[in-house]
């Protein structure tokens, strides 16, 4: 539970005249996105993708690596899209897949590395697996820029290494042919928070501006489906350039062009036509990772490729199999947890077993920093040759500068700021923990976001109506630095509590509003919030509205992100 509710300050007089036409909420809503003139306002409110989105050859290093993918092209040279086992790393690949067969180019392999067997990023056994295909060039989607030596070997062995990549700027980067990256030094590019399928589109769409292979003008845009999928599931800002081709591949996602995408969210009990932000980071997302984290990440490409009903149902049903499999796993990690902190957690929650999947464990330390609301580091060897771990910070931290403090630990190690990846060199098997214990002590510390909990506004219950939820549709789509709005509901009196899912880990509340009729409240592994708590008492309420159409039932409904008994 969080610590502290603080509701955002009121719009100023002058808003209120410069969003006369508006109603309160939404008044309220864009000054809480810093938004205060009309002309801002409309441009947020309705994302445009031509005035939203930017030339791609603004960005250093594209014209180069257009230029060298189009002679590959031209030459009949083979190519190898070496992309990331994640959702950002499948949805990159496929990006290329689907460029260079519409190109009629088929002198191409995606290879996607065995999470397990060979780590993050092109190490040295995923080097080796790729040099066996013999390629003339590589093109690293939502990886690289860490692999300096690799990527040294292969360009001393005259094969071209184009890194397309967005991830924390490395302490040199690596000697490739040319480097995509927003994060670069002297970067002209106008907007810097691209995922690493984003930057696979826009370079696919350079590519497209110097050679329409005889494609239609704006083919590309067929491919916003999967920047939007790969953007909600690494969690990258949903501002600016973002949001228009988040908001446009969404549109395409309702087409339910791809087989295997359609077939997938159907066995998830999604209706594809009202297909949100939601919909991808808590059930589309998770079913493409959980490829790369429980068997191998090329089950999601051949899913997002496939032209076959038969195959796409397969695949669509194997990943269902691996997500619950997944899921088991998760709460036995999460429950362990649990158990040996029950009397309270450190300063920073450090925990591992050689019997923990490295795959999930990123998943698990979500969970326990949900829980504990501090730093987290979780590590596993099973499958593995090596021990691996996953970290997250509560926004106190950065985590790959506290990786870096202990840098000799590591064989590799990466991410972003607030989460990130290390696998431990065998040596330090026996002290990392408190290595990294000294480490973390060692930085300086900002400040805790699970402290707080920002809510935009306070409704009451009769609030929660189609009107409202329309309003609230033209601020989608929702992810980070655009969160879904998040109410203060007060002194409700609770109708009903029962608890549903696998176990009862997650939570339901029934409300009456004043026409008596039912408003639903979920919380999902909430259940421990729920006691104390039955029908009668009174609480407050911190939610979200959401629309649900889970199995082809409607229902306008609150999301729970925490309650408070009165």
């Amino acid at each position: 539970m969080k610590k502290t509710w603080m509701l955002k300050e009121r719009y100023s007089d002058d808003v209120a005249e410069e969003f006369a036409s508006y109603d309160d909420c939404t008044r309220q809503l864009l000054w809480n996105r810093g938004i205060s003139k009309i002309k801002d306002a409309e441009r947020f409110l309705d994302p445009d993708y031509l005035r939203d989105t930017h030339d791609p050859f603004l960005m250093k290093g594209m014209e180069k690596a257009v230029g060298r993918i189009l002679s590959a092209i031209e030459e009949k040279e083979k190519i190898i899209v070496f992309g990331d086992y994640d959702a950002d790393g499948v949805c990159g690949s496929t990006v290329f897949a689907d460029f260079f067969r519409a190109a009629k180019f088929e002198n191409f392999d995606i290879y996607n590395p065995d999470r397990d067997k060979e780590g993050y990023g092109l190490t040295r056994k995923a080097l080796d697996a790729v040099l066996e295909k013999k390629p003339r060039l590589i093109i690293t989607v939502d990886t690289g820029v860490t692999n300096f030596d690799e990527i040294a070997e292969a360009e001393a062995k005259g094969i071209d290494v184009i890194v397309i990549d967005h991830h924390i700027v490395p302490p040199k980067w690596p000697p490739a042919y040319a480097i995509l990256d927003p994060r670069q030094e002297d970067e002209t590019y106008p907007f810097v928070g691209l995922s690493g399928t984003g930057l696979a589109f826009k370079t696919v769409q350079a590519l497209l501006k110097k050679n329409s292979f005889g494609l239609i003008a704006g083919w590309e845009k067929w491919l916003l489906d999967l920047v939007a999928i790969a953007a909600v599931a690494d969690m990258v800002p949903l501002v600016g350039e973002n949001r228009a081709l988040v908001y446009w591949g969404l549109e395409v996602m309702k087409r339910g062009r791809r087989l295997g995408l359609r077939e997938l969210s159907t066995r998830a009990g999604l209706t594809a036509s009202v297909v949100t932000t939601d919909d991808i980071g808590f059930v589309i997302a998770p079913r493409i990772n959980v490829a790369g984290r429980m068997e191998h990440a090329t089950l999601a490409g051949q899913l997002l490729q496939t032209a076959s009903q038969s195959e796409a149902e397969w695949l669509a049903g194997r990943l269902e199999e691996k997500n619950s499999e997944r899921k088991a796993l998760v709460g036995i990690m999460v429950d362990e947890l649990k158990t040996r902190f029950m009397s309270g957690a450190p300063a920073v929650v450090i925990a591992g077993s050689e019997d923990w999947k490295p795959g999930v464990l990123s998943i698990a330390a979500n969970r326990a920093l949900e829980s504990f609301g501090r730093p987290v580091v979780l590590w596993g060897k099973q499958g593995s040759d090596v021990i691996r771990g996953s970290v997250r910070s509560d926004g106190s931290i950065n985590v790959v500068e506290w990786m870096r403090k202990a840098s000799d630990l590591f064989l590799d190690f990466g991410g972003h700021p607030f989460a990130g990846g290390f696998s431990i060199k065998n040596e330090f098997r026996n002290e990392f923990e408190q290595r990294l214990e000294a480490a973390y002590d060692a930085l300086p510390k900002g400040e805790n976001i699970f402290q707080e909990l920002m809510l935009e506004k306070e409704l009451m219950l009769d609030d929660v109506n189609d009107q409202l939820s329309n309003r609230l549709r033209r601020f989608e789509p929702f992810g980070q630095e655009n969160p879904k709005p998040a109410f203060w509901f007060r002194a409700l009196p609770v109708a009903g509590v029962k608890t549903f899912g696998n176990g009862g880990i997650h939570l339901e509340l029934s409300f009456k509003n004043s026409s008596g009729n039912t408003v639903r409240a979920i919380g999902f592994w909430t259940s421990n919030l729920s006691v104390g708590v039955k029908a009668g008492d009174r609480v407050d309420l911190a939610a979200s509205l959401e629309r649900s159409t889970f199995r082809g039932y409607d229902e306008l409904r609150l999301r729970i992100m925490d309650f408070k008994k009165l």
